[in-house]
C-alpha cells in the first residue's frame, strides 16, 4: 500500500509539473547517434586525432576571434586535441560567404579531395552541392596499428597500394580491426546572408558543432534536440535550439572517448552511453 501511495504521488507531481524530467528512450538516444555521426571508409567514426588548429574567415575580427575561441574552447571540453600555438598551420576552415556554391564548384576542381571520400565523380558532384545555410566537409584517413596514415580517397598513383598495407596491417578481430578513420582536414561554410537573425553565440555553438563531429545528415529534427536543428526551418519552431544541447555535449564526449580502433557497433555504444550520462546530468 505504501509502494503504491508513493507511486501515485509522483504521478501527481508530474502531472503538477510538467518540467520534470521524462526518461529518453534507448531508441531516441540511437537516433540521436545514428544522426550525428557519418559512416567513414573504413565503416568507423571518425574523428580529429591530430590537433584541431581553426581558421575562420569572412568576418569582422571580434566575431572571427569569438567563434575560433569557441571552437577551442570546445575541443578542449570534450577532450579533441587541440594546437595551442594560435598561429599555427590551419587544418579547419571556416569560411563566411555569400557564395558559398561558388567556393564548393572550386573545391570540387581544384581540391575534390576535401569533400571527404568517394568512389565516382558523379558522387562528388553530389557532395559538393550547397544545401544549408551551414554546412560541413571533413575528409578522412585512415591509420593502421604502426601509425601509417592514408587519405581516404579514389585510386590514384601509390594510394591503392598504400590503402592495402593499411588495410593488411589490422588485427582482423570483429570487435574491432584496430584501423582508425581520422580527419586531416575539416571544411565549414557558413552563408552570412543567409544567418542574420542568429545570434553570435548560436552561430558559433553550431559551427564548433560541425568542426568536431560530421553528422550522417543535417537538420535531422530527432526527438532528442540538437544545435544542428537550426538549419531547418521546420523543426522546432515552438522552441527553437540556441546552443549545444546536453545530447550535442554528451555525443562529443562520447566521441572523444570512443576506442577509433573498434568496431562500429562498439563506437555507437560508446558514444549512446555518454548521450545518456548528459542528459542524466545537471
Amino acid at each position: 500500500m505504501k509502494t503504491r501511495f508513493v507511486f501515485a504521488a509522483l504521478l501527481l507531481t508530474t502531472a503538477l509539473n510538467p518540467a520534470v524530467a521524462q526518461p529518453v528512450s534507448d531508441q531516441a538516444i540511437g537516433d540521436f547517434v545514428d544522426s550525428h555521426s557519418a559512416i567513414s571508409r573504413q565503416n568507423k567514426i571518425a574523428r580529429w586525432e591530430d590537433p584541431v588548429c581553426p581558421a575562420v574567415r569572412g568576418l569582422p575580427a571580434n566575431f572571427i576571434k569569438f567563434i575560433t575561441k569557441r571552437i577551442r574552447d570546445l575541443a578542449a571540453s570534450v577532450g579533441a586535441p587541440v594546437d595551442p600555438n594560435e598561429s599555427c598551420k590551419s587544418n579547419l576552415d571556416v569560411v563566411f560567404t555569400t557564395a558559398p556554391q561558388e567556393l564548393l564548384n572550386t573545391i570540387r576542381e581544384k581540391q575534390p579531395v576535401m569533400l571527404g571520400y568517394f568512389s565516382a565523380s558523379s558522387q562528388a558532384d553530389e557532395m559538393a552541392k550547397v544545401t544549408h545555410d551551414i554546412q560541413s566537409w571533413h575528409a578522412t584517413q585512415t591509420v593502421d596499428l604502426h601509425g601509417t596514415k592514408v587519405i581516404d580517397t579514389r585510386i590514384i598513383a601509390g594510394a591503392g597500394n598504400a590503402l592495402a598495407a593499411a588495410a593488411g596491417s589490422s588485427t582482423g578481430l570483429r570487435i574491432g580491426n584496430g584501423l582508425r578513420s581520422t580527419y586531416f582536414n575539416g571544411t565549414v561554410v557558413a552563408n552570412p546572408n543567409k544567418l542574420v537573425e542568429y545570434e553570435i553565440g548560436t552561430l558559433a555553438d553550431h559551427i564548433a558543432m560541425l568542426a568536431l563531429a560530421q553528422p550522417a545528415k543535417l537538420g535531422a529534427c530527432e526527438e532528442l534536440p540538437s544545435i544542428l536543428d537550426t538549419t531547418n526551418s521546420a523543426c522546432r519552431k515552438d522552441a527553437p535550439v540556441k546552443a549545444l544541447t546536453k545530447a550535442d555535449t554528451g555525443y562529443l564526449r562520447g566521441l572523444y572517448k570512443i576506442d577509433s580502433g573498434a568496431s562500429l557497433r562498439s563506437q555507437k555504444d560508446t558514444i549512446a552511453f555518454h548521450v545518456k550520462e548528459s542528459l542524466a546530468g545537471p
